[in-house]
């Protein structure tokens, strides 16, 4: 799926924007720097990401996806039953709560087709070339569907995942073709090494969310012109074909922008590092279940708020409340 040049009115969170436009510009992918490892390291040290087209085999790809979305179904109140179950058309009015958490350890998460994507042999050799060492990824995989109007705020991912390697990355695979108006991920291009967002990533990026005990959804906001305005760099994204792939550090802040169609956005993060480094006890082995729950595990429906109400009355804090006190 290219690009489409035209302009076109995506929203960037909350935000409507124009797409391309100087606020949210095209990602460039890095496919002519493949075979040249000197030169994706210094693309991923200036940019903050690597943009590959092409990475995954598109029929695994596909295949996968059609997996993900018949146990989507199996839960009953999902999908659209007007449409066949490949084309992934939410019902109406399916929004927060709709969609079933499928992110973990768990039968879709480790199903075969799904694996053979997540943990097959074209990951493996990139991220082992790329390392020049054997790797590991998270036993966790972060497998979600995006339901309509949902969207990911602006974060790092060191606030999750710190306790390991410090050169883990994250690998996003959108399962199928996936464009702006379905909810792709946005990257803030410089963000993990301009000058602007040193006190940015010296007070939210070296937090511990978990430590800190914070209160939702860990995003430092849902307003990327927040980011832009206090700390420079240049909002990017594009339009994903099956296979196409975002790798980028624990420093580069991003987000995602909305899914405003009816359909089902399915992707899936996965985290990869040299094996012979720490790596995050949390996400590996036997995966406990935390008490703290951030990104969109933290949005809450309606039965859940009284639960979420006795939780508060811990000493937890809100990322607006840190905010305050970093000065920022």
């Amino acid at each position: 799926m290219a690009a489409d040049d035209t302009g076109r009115t995506v929203k960037l969170g909350r935000r409507a924007v124009q797409f391309p436009s100087a606020e949210l510009q095209v990602l460039e992918d890095c496919n002519h720097l493949l075979g040249d490892l000197a030169a994706l390291k210094r693309e991923l040290q200036e940019k903050g990401y690597l943009f590959i087209r092409g990475f995954h085999d598109q029929e695994e790809v596909l295949a996968a996806r059609q997996a993900v979305l018949e146990h989507i179904d199996s839960f009953g109140s999902t999908l659209n039953k007007q449409h066949p179950i490949r084309e992934g058309v939410l019902r109406d009015g399916c929004g927060l709560g709709c969609v079933p958490l499928m992110e973990g350890k768990n039968d879709i998460t480790h199903s075969e087709l799904v694996l053979r994507v997540l943990e097959g042999k074209r990951p493996l050799k990139f991220f082992r070339e790329f390392f020049k060492d054997e790797v590991k990824t998270f036993d966790y995989k972060w497998l979600r569907a995006m339901h309509h109007e949902g969207f990911t705020g602006v974060h790092v991912d060191n606030v999750y995942m710190s306790r390991g390697s410090a050169d883990l990355l994250t690998l996003w695979t959108p399962m199928g073709d996936v464009t702006v108006e379905m909810g792709v991920l946005a990257v803030c291009e410089g963000s993990h090494r301009l000058p602007g967002f040193q006190k940015f990533q010296e007070k939210y990026g070296n937090m511990d969310a978990e430590k800190e005990n914070l209160q939702g959804t860990g995003w430092f906001t849902e307003d990327p012109y927040e980011i832009t305005s206090k700390f420079g760099g240049q909002w990017k994204t594009v339009d994903f074909s099956a296979g196409d792939v975002l790798i980028f550090g624990m420093r580069t802040a991003h987000m995602s922008t909305t899914n405003t169609t009816h359909l089902a956005r399915i992707s899936c993060d996965t985290r990869w590092q040299p094996a012979s480094e720490p790596v995050d006890p949390r996400f590996c082995g036997l995966i406990r279940v935390s008490d703290s729950k951030f990104g969109l595990l933290s949005k809450m429906t309606k039965e859940e708020k009284e639960e979420d109400r006795l939780r508060k009355e811990r000493n937890t804090v809100s990322i607006e409340q840190l905010k305050a006190v970093w000065g920022l």
